[in-house]
Parts: structure tokens; sequence; C-alpha cells
């Protein structure tokens, strides 16, 4: 039924639902299973706030400094903050590959097989509904919400324009 799965995700709660259940849809169908994260320029603070609440190094620190000590085997040396990573841009990178790479292991261990990760820059559900388009995507399993603020909620979720404008099914998860 499914052979290509899309799961944006940007570390939130309802996002790591969401891949858990891609996760298990791509184990149970034989999907390809393509995990997206868009940068999150629009929440800077709150997703580097938020892993580094997770891993326990906030404790009062900056957030570049906390994201800084996170092991380097986590994601490359270069994209670390400190060392020689210290713009935007970087910082963002990093905190995506963690996100990914936590991603990737939930969706594995919930049966996926075949993966893959990417990262795009841009507007999120512009980004979502591109990709689901150019990969042929029969499925984007997504968050009802992210990391969100009042502006989301006026101007509307990307959860709620990717459901809208869909090239394919899209599973809200909350």
């Amino acid at each position: 039924m499914f052979k290509t799965i899309l799961a944006p995700t940007d570390g939130s709660d309802h996002a790591n639902k969401a891949v858990r259940i891609a996760g298990d849809l791509a184990g149970r169908y034989d999907a390809d299973l393509i995990l997206l994260h868009v940068l999150l320029r629009d929440h800077l603070d709150e997703g580097l706030k938020h892993y580094a609440e997770v891993e326990g190094l906030a404790e009062g620190r900056p957030l570049p400094e906390a994201i800084a000590s996170i092991p380097a085997a986590r994601f490359p040396v270069s994209m670390i903050p400190g060392n020689g990573g210290d713009t935007t841009k970087s910082m963002l990178s990093a905190v995506a590959e963690l996100i990914l790479h936590a991603s990737e292991e939930a969706a594995r261990a919930n049966g996926a097989k075949k993966l893959c990760r990417l990262i795009e820059d841009g507007d999120p559900a512009q980004r979502i509904l591109e990709r689901a388009a150019s990969e042929g995507a029969d499925l984007i399993v997504m968050g009802s919400r992210g990391f969100s603020d009042l502006k989301g909620l006026i101007v509307g979720s990307v959860s709620h324009k990717v459901s809208h404008l869909a090239p394919c099914a899209v599973m809200s998860v909350r």
C-alpha cells in the first residue's frame, strides 16, 4: 500500500511519536522512509533549549555553550559551535543532525529498514510539500504540533498547511 513515507521532524514530542509510527508503517509495508528536518530558523531558541534540556546540558548556561558540550560523536565536529562553527547556520545544522540521528534510531527500533535522512532550509510547509512531490511520497506522517508559538497559531500551523496542500495522504499525530 505504501512505497514511500515522508516523516518530517522538528524534534518535538508530537514529531517524535510520528517518527515512531512512520517507522512501524515503513517496516510493515517494506516502504522507504524519508526523515526530513527543515532547519528551525524561526525557533532557534526553543529548539536549542529543548535539546539542551533533554541532554541535561543547559543548567543555566548559554544555549550555544550547552549545545557545544554535546559529545562530538553525536554529529560532525565541524558543526559543533565553538569549533569553527559559531554561526546560526552551523548551530541549526548541529541541532538538525541531532534530531535526525535520534529519529533514525527511533524509526529503526520500530521496524524501518530502508531509510534516508534529509535536511532542508526554508519555509517548513513548502519544503515538506516539495519533498513529498519530488520523492513521490504515498504518505506523510507528521506531528500535529511542533515548536509553535502564538505566531504559529495565528498564521496557521505547518501540519495544517501540509494536510491541505499535500499531493498524498497525510497522517497527523498527537
